[in-house]
């Protein structure tokens, strides 16, 4: 597996959260998370799923996915954890949140392994990721997109406390198809009331 070098096993001097849950660590991604990326993420369900996630997903994937988390996290652009089982210590996917310009908004990605849907870690890590975004990122809203032909991925963020806030139009492009994607949104107010 081919190495970062300079910027170090625990990656750039920025400061990733660690956020626990009942069932999960999220936390920054590391260079020991290489070999373990491509066993996750190498998965035509996932790819078809996701706008970013390319398949197949090999190790010079996960080399140029863990250098860009770092940047964009350093930059203030956006803030990548991975997800970890507590009870075992698998890392299990990504929670992205993606800062908007001005620094009121953020949106929420997603994406977890197959073995690891259907159990509630979605929405766990999810909700997690919107709590940190407003009581450490400062935004007053969070807002994600599902793609249509994905529902289970809707039930997430409604889950989450996301209400549905209309459709995206061919938001979505995957190997020269166009797919709707729909929009959800939580306000600040919204988050504390639940």
């Amino acid at each position: 597996m081919e190495a970062l070098g300079v910027l170090g096993a625990d990656g750039p001097a920025i400061g990733f959260p660690r956020i626990e849950t009942e069932r999960l660590v999220l936390r920054g991604p590391t260079e020991a998370d290489l070999p373990h990326m491509p066993r996750v993420f190498n998965d035509p369900e996932i790819y078809a799923y996701t706008r970013n996630i390319p398949y197949p997903y090999g190790e010079a994937d996960a080399v140029a996915a863990l250098s860009r988390y770092w940047r964009l996290a350093a930059a203030g652009e956006a803030l990548t954890l991975f997800p970890e089982c507590r009870a075992t210590g698998e890392m299990i996917g990504l929670v992205v949140l993606i800062m908007k310009p001005g620094g009121a908004e953020a949106e929420l990605g997603y994406a977890l392994g197959r073995a690891w849907w259907g159990k509630g870690y979605a929405t766990e890590a999810a909700s997690a990721a919107v709590g940190y975004a407003f009581a450490s990122l400062g935004v007053d809203e969070v807002n994600a997109h599902a793609m249509v032909r994905n529902p289970a991925s809707s039930r997430v963020l409604e889950k989450v406390g996301m209400r549905a806030v209309g459709i995206a139009e061919g938001l979505c492009k995957k190997d020269g198809e166009v797919f709707d994607a729909a929009g959800f949104a939580i306000s600040r107010a919204a988050w504390e009331a639940r």
